[in-house]
């Protein structure tokens, strides 16, 4: 047995209740196991326990056992557990150390003093492996969220660690480079790697999954085979809060089309120094209908959307809303933007008080704060900091700060990065209902299932 966890319990400093409650897993050489659940069930303290950040990085109390390839996990520092395991975090930016690539790779062969020759040739083997020697030596800061993910498999991998351990890595990918990543995932499995990910998207996963573990509560609620979970009902499916392993493509159709749209995009170009951005890019929408705007990581998705909204300046083109050519001023006045990244949008220091930001705490905008919070499920951590949420929490808390506003235009980038299955359809429903109610709303996604739920028109984006 590789990994055997018994009886494993975890409780965060700070915090009364167990993120982790009497987790039993036992892991097999080779195996690819598949973690999943609903937002905050437990999924990430998991891994982190896993790869030791729990507790030797957060701080908190933890019972039960761990054998790590039979020896006590839980007395091993750091570095022992890492020549075991190689990480993959969500957001590879967090665990970059060097501005370029090829120095990202080797580094963690340079910290265990590598001779020069077996760098190079482990370099050579990974990124022939992993089909990313066209990214050698380029800039980090430049790739796409999909090479820096490659890039962050990458350097897990070059040592040559027992296990792959990899949290919600697909959250910022595009469609394409979510498939690219699992057959990253399918090469390294066949070199017996023992991988252990915790995700909500599981259409790339689908057939490379051994066993799926579903996790409740801080719990684990069943452990299935791969071929047991593969023949979930989509019924089942939803009824257990999860995405779908095989979901039903939706046609792509054209950009809003409509004889009177309320806010109208045209001709907009954005240049950054020497380089466009977006080239001369017209988009109309109407009030009542949603947009989904796709495309490949890097296609100016994120910078249309933010001219739309006042937050960054067109190099030309105009912003029409409503008849009105507006300045940036007045667009930030109508229109409301919901980031990628929740963490650079939190600001309060509890989840009612963020929803209620910049407004007065009137006893009628307290009942209006309230009655989203639960709507949005979020009425049990109303006094909680934001900071201390998963992922797809701070998602929902921002959406409701959005709502409190009433702006006629709701833009959001990536709004069910994140989020499971439950809560994405949750997540459809308010946002139809926000369209149904007269507002124009747009959604920067990757999300399939999500635009076959809920939206109107699909406008694709391309790299100019």
């Amino acid at each position: 047995m590789l990994i055997e966890l018994n009886d494993i319990s975890f409780c965060y400093v700070g915090t009364h209740d167990k993120s982790l409650k009497n987790v039993s897993l036992s892991v097999n050489v080779g195996e690819f196991i598949l973690l999943t659940g609903e937002s905050g069930c437990g999924k990430t303290t998991l891994t982190r326990i896993l790869n030791g950040l729990c507790p030797q990085f957060y701080d908190g109390e933890i019972s039960g056992s761990y054998l790590l390839d039979g020896e006590n996990a839980l007395d091993m520092e750091l570095d022992e557990i890492g020549s075991h395991i190689g990480n993959v975090f969500q957001d590879p930016r967090s665990q970059f150390f060097a501005s370029n690539v090829t120095d990202e790779i080797v580094l963690a062969m340079e910290n265990r003093n590598y001779p020069h020759d077996l760098m190079e040739s482990r370099l050579q083997e990974f990124s022939t492996l992993l089909d990313i020697g066209n990214l050698l030596d380029k800039d980090l800061l430049k790739l796409s969220s999909g090479e820096k993910q490659k890039v962050a498999v990458a350097a897990a991998c070059v040592t040559k660690p027992k296990i792959l351990v990899l949290d919600e890595p697909s959250a910022n990918l595009d469609a394409e480079a979510a498939e690219q990543l699992g057959k990253m995932l399918k090469t390294l499995k066949a070199q017996g790697v023992t991988i252990i990910i915790s995700e909500h998207r599981l259409s790339y996963l689908a057939e490379l999954t051994d066993k799926m573990v579903l996790m409740e509560n801080g719990e684990i609620a069943g452990i299935y085979s791969g071929e047991q979970a593969r023949a979930f009902s989509a019924e089942k499916m939803c009824e257990m809060g999860l995405r779908l392993f095989y979901p039903q493509a939706k046609k792509v159709i054209s950009g809003c089309t409509e004889s009177e749209p309320y806010l109208q995009l045209n001709d907009i170009v954005c240049k950054r120094g020497k380089m466009t951005i977006l080239d001369h890019i017209t988009l109309s929408a109407v009030k009542g209908k949603i947009i989904a705007i796709i495309g490949r990581n890097g296609a100016g998705k994120t910078t249309l959307c933010k001219i739309a909204a006042g937050l960054l300046k067109e190099t030309c083109g105009d912003v029409i809303l409503n008849g009105a050519d507006l300045n940036r001023r007045k667009r930030m006045q109508s229109c409301f933007f919901v980031g990628q990244d929740p963490d650079h949008q939190l600001y309060a220091p509890t989840v009612l008080d963020e929803v209620l930001l910049n407004r007065k705490k009137t006893p009628e905008n307290i009942r209006k704060a309230e009655q989203l919070l639960e709507q949005l499920d979020l009425s049990a951590f109303s006094e909680r900091h934001p900071a201390s949420l998963s992922g797809g929490q701070k998602q929902r808390v921002l959406l409701a700060a959005a709502l409190m506003w009433e702006r006629s235009v709701l833009i959001l980038d990536e709004p069910t990065s994140g989020l499971d299955g439950k809560h994405m359809r949750e997540m459809a429903k308010l946002l139809r209902s926000i369209a149904d109610s007269g507002a124009c709303v747009l959604i920067i996604t990757h999300d399939t299932e999500l635009i076959n739920i809920c939206a109107d028109f699909v406008y694709k984006m391309y790299r100019p």
